[in-house]
Formats: C-alpha cells, sequence, structure tokens
C-alpha cells in the first residue's frame, strides 16, 4: 500500500514493514534509518533497560560480522553509523554517499536480523552500559531531568529510564536479548526511513531486498496503547558535591501529533527556548540569576509534558523561582501579544522548513513520526497548523498546561531545596 505527500511515500509491505522515502535530487548523500518499536516504556521492571542494551548489542557482531566488521565495512565507505534508543523506540541508522546506500542498508540489515548476543561480548558491553549509567549519574542536567521525569510520569510506564538499573542489567543474559528482540523486532514494529538523493522506486527495491524479503512471517508489534499519565506532581531530588543548583519543573503539556503540540511549540519558542524569549530575558538578561534558562515542549502518545530547565548558584534558586513563577502568572494573566505571535510562527515555522534541508533530520523525522502514528509525516500540514494559531489559542493552551497543582520539580544540588513547593506558594 503506498501513501504520499508531494515526493514523500509511505508503502506498506505485505509483513507489515513500513518505508518512508524522502527523494532529494539536489543532495549527493542518503540518509537511512531502521525504527524499531521498542523502549523502555514496554519493558517490565525485571528487563528495565534491555531496550538500550539491545542496541549496544547489535553492533558487538553478527554471524557474518564481528564488531570491527561492522565499524571498519561502513567506515570504508567513508560513511558513518549510529544508533540511539528513546523511551518508545529505538534508531539504528547510516549516512553516506548515495552510491553507498545499498552497502549501509546491507550492514543495518545483518545487525536486525543476524545479531549474535555472543554471551562473552555481552559480559564486555555490559560493562560499557554500566558506565554510561555512571556517566548519566555524574552529568547533574542529565540527573536533575531524569529525576524529573520520573516524578512526573509517576505511575505510568514513561517513568522507567532508558538506561536501566544496575540491579537489571547485571541479570540480563543472552537469552533474556534474543527472546526480547524476537518479541519486538517484527515487521509490523519497523519502519524503514530513507531520505537524500533516493527515487521511491529505488528505495521500495532496497527495502524489498534487504528486510521485506528476510522476514519469515506477518507479525505485528506487540506494543499497546499508552495510557494517560496521572500526572499529580511530585518532588524529586540528589545531593551532589558541585557548584550549581539544577532545577527543573514539569508541567501537564501536550501528547504527540495533536494539534496542541504545534501550538506548544510556539509558545516555547515565545516563553522560553530563544534569547528574546521572556524566560531569558527576564532571568538571564534582567536579574542575572543564571547562565542556562530553557521552557520547552516534549511529547509522546497521549502524554506531554512542558519543561522549565535552569542552572545557576544555590543562593540565587529562590530568586530564580520566584522570578519564573512570575513569567508564568504574567503569560496566564495578558497571553501573549500580537508580535510575539508572528516571531513564534517565524520561528517554529522556519525551524521545519530548514529541518527539510538536511537528510538526516528528515529521515529521523519521518521515521520518528511513522513509528509513533503510521502514518506519513506532512510538513505542509505542519505548517499550516502552525500558521493557524492565534494568540487566544497559546492563551488557552498556556491556562490549561501550567497547573500549579499539578506541577512536578526535581532539584540536583549541594544543598537541595524543595522547588515544586517554592513554585508553589512564590
Amino acid at each position: 500500500m503506498w501513501y504520499n505527500s508531494g515526493m514523500n511515500e509511505l508503502i506498506t509491505f505485505d509483513s507489515g514493514l513500513k518505508l518512508v522515502v524522502s527523494p532529494n535530487p539536489a543532495v549527493r548523500s542518503v540518509s537511512a534509518g531502521v525504527f524499531v518499536k521498542a523502549g523502555s516504556v514496554y519493558e517490565t521492571p525485571e528487563r528495565s533497560g534491555i531496550s538500550h542494551f539491545i542496541e549496544h548489542m547489535l553492533f558487538k557482531g553478527t554471524e557474518r560480522r564481528s564488531a570491527y566488521d561492522i565499524a571498519n565495512d561502513i567506515d570504508s565507505l567513508g560513511a558513518q553509523i549510529n544508533a540511539y534508543t528513546t523511551k518508545s523506540c529505538t534508531c539504528y541508522y547510516t549516512l553516506s554517499r548515495d552510491v553507498h546506500a545499498a552497502e549501509c542498508l546491507d550492514v543495518l540489515s545483518d545487525m536486525y536480523f543476524n545479531a549474535a548476543f555472543d554471551p562473552a561480548e555481552l559480559k564486555k558491553e555490559r560493562k560499557v552500559v554500566l558506565e554510561e549509567l555512571n556517566e548519566s549519574d555524574d552529568t547533574p542536567d542529565d540527573l536533575c531531568m531524569e529525576k524529573l521525569s520520573s516524578a512526573f510520569f509517576k505511575g505510568n510506564p514513561l517513568e522507567k529510564p532508558i538506561l536501566g538499573t544496575r540491579k537489571s542489567l547485571g541479570a540480563l543474559t543472552s537469552e533474556d536479548l534474543k527472546a526480547y528482540k524476537d518479541e519486538f523486532y517484527v515487521p509490523g514494529g519497523t519502519v524503514l526511513s530513507l531520505a537524500g538523493n533516493v527515487t521511491k522506486e529505488s528505495a521500495a527495491e532496497l527495502a524489498e531486498r534487504f528486510f521485506e524479503s528476510r522476514f519469515r512471517e506477518s507479525r505485528q508489534s506487540p506494543c499497546g496503547r499508552l495510557e494517560k499519565a496521572p500526572m499529580k506532581g511530585a518532588f524529586a531530588h540528589a545531593k551532589k558535591e558541585i557548584e550549581q543548583a539544577h532545577i527543573a519543573f514539569a508541567f501537564p503539556g501536550a501528547a504527540y501529533g495533536t494539534d496542541d503540540a504545534v501550538t506548544a511549540r510556539l509558545l516555547a519558542a515565545v516563553f522560553g527556548m530563544e534569547m528574546s524569549s521572556r524566560l531569558f530575558q527576564s532571568v538571564r538578561e534582567k536579574l542575572g540569576l543564571c547562565y542556562s534558562i530553557m521552557g520547552y515542549p516534549t511529547s509522546y502518545e497521549n502524554n506531554g509534558a512542558f519543561i522549565i530547565y535552569t542552572s545557576l548558584s544555590p543562593a540565587n534558586a529562590e530568586l530564580a523561582v520566584s522570578a519564573i513563577k512570575r513569567e508564568i502568572e504574567l503569560l496566564l494573566a495578558e497571553g501573549i501579544t500580537p508580535e510575539e505571535l508572528k516571531k513564534g510562527k517565524e520561528q517554529i515555522v522556519t525551524g521545519m522548513v530548514l529541518g527539510q534541508e538536511s537528510t538526516s533530520a528528515v529521515m529521523r523525522g519521518m521515521g520518528r513520526h511513522a513509528v509513533a502514528t503510521g502514518r506519513l509525516y506532512d510538513i505542509d500540514e505542519q505548517i499550516a497548523k502552525a500558521e493557524a494559531i492565534t494568540c487566544d489559542m497559546v492563551h488557552d493552551l498556556a491556562e490549561r498546561m501550567f497547573d500549579f497543582s499539578r506541577v512536578s520539580a526535581s532539584c540536583v544540588a549541594p544543598v537541595v531545596a524543595d522547588v515544586r513547593k517554592m513554585i508553589r506558594e512564590a
């Protein structure tokens, strides 16, 4: 089954595998991504971190290639290969010259279908993943955001950490990883995303040769629908001997793929993401309380959050929290101006358009959208939604979003203060 939007195409094969392709004859590269609906939200407590562990192990050798061969085969093409795991999906991707697209897909296919999961390699890679977990714990902003996510989404699968826990990682075996991969790495839960100098016909042929023809049966993803989190509000903290306090708040936000999600991006542009934004101008430029401050939306299936983050001297924490709340209250009282609306539209539409000029960004955006929704990403539709936003729509979203009775907060600092209490009582 084929679906098109402009030059872009979505093809669903008989097995359930989806291909999204964005041809761009103006470039001489191809970005290829294999997206699998496997992430931390689908893990049991005993298997916490298994999606990310599998991501690592797919690079550690196949029936045809050693770990060195995988890296060397890609390096010999002058290409790049990497991967990442999110709460809801895992992606393996390459970037190469267009003439090497097939060779890159051969490597990605070999990793996908023929991963060896050698126990000796697993033992070594477990140490690597544990070091990654240690590094995250030693990075104050990472730790702050991880604790915020756990607090905000408490009672929902989104609270689970992507990296897992030391206990769960220590117990996982090669058999566990094989069983999980067999369950989730299925055609109905896989999207192949290609962007760059490739036609829809050649993309379909590559998808057939390296993926569709290698699936033994049609199988749908076992992933169920993600329910809405309670979002009752909580506070999490960690004491660390560091110079700054890292503070973050999470308010109930817009779910992925909704009209509100586009409005939230415009609100973020005006309120917290740009140098001219209200938070930046108030807390940093006028008051000089911090170096970093931002407000931005994050979205998932049926769930979303609006995050405000800053890092600053612990002595300035209370003043900064009060200033943040004042800006929120001003937004709720007066909304945004027509000038801010116009500026916000220019910022997010320009961001959408410029993103289309990077084959890697297009590959990631189309792949994520297809694996999350089963549909083709339509930039013209997104631009139209952005252009249709009004000041009243932004104000309505802000009123629904900035609910201080449901705010969650986290603080990583040498002396921990209950910043959730601060913002509710400021």
